[in-house]
C-alpha cells in the first residue's frame, strides 16, 4: 500500500510540475531570445548553449530511465553496479562504464559516430570515483 501511495504521489507531482516547469522554460527561453535579439549582442550563443545542453540531458535521462531494462537485456549487462535505468546518468556515460567494468558493446561502437571517445568522456569525475569504489568492493 505504501508503494502504491508513493506512486500516486509521484504522478500527482508530475501532473502539477510538468505544466509549471514547461511554462517557466518557455517564458525564460522567449525572454532570453527577445532580450538578446533587441540588444543584438553576441552573448546569445553563450545563453543558448546551456539551454540546449539542458534539453539534451533531460531527454537523455528520460531515455535512460525509460529504456533501462531494455538496454540492460539487449546488451546483456551482467554486473550489478554500472547499469542502464538511472535517470540522472546519461546513456553515453553508462555505456562508457559498462565498457570499463564489463565489456565493450555495439552501442558504444555506434555512439563513436558522435565522438571518438564520447562514452569515456561522458563519465563524470563523481561517477568515476563512485564506480571505482563499488567495483573494488565486488
Amino acid at each position: 500500500m505504501k508503494t502504491v501511495l508513493k506512486l500516486l504521489l509521484e504522478i500527482l507531482f508530475m501532473m502539477i510540475g510538468i505544466p509549471i516547469f514547461l511554462l517557466l522554460f518557455i517564458a525564460g527561453f522567449l525572454y532570453t531570445l527577445i532580450k538578446h535579439a533587441v540588444k543584438w549582442d553576441y552573448s546569445i550563443s553563450r545563453q543558448f548553449i546551456p539551454i540546449l545542453r539542458s534539453i539534451n540531458l533531460v531527454f537523455d535521462g528520460l531515455a535512460n530511465a525509460g529504456a533501462g531494462e531494455l538496454l540492460n537485456d539487449a546488451l546483456k549487462v551482467k554486473n550489478d553496479h554500472a547499469r542502464y535505468g538511472k535517470w540522472y546518468e546519461t546513456i553515453s556515460a553508462v555505456t562508457g562504464l559498462v565498457k570499463l567494468y564489463e565489456k565493450d558493446t555495439w552501442l558504444r561502437k555506434f555512439l563513436k559516430v558522435l565522438g571518438k571517445n564520447l562514452c569515456e568522456e561522458a563519465i563524470t569525475e563523481m561517477q568515476s570515483h563512485y564506480y571505482q569504489q563499488l567495483f573494488k568492493k565486488s
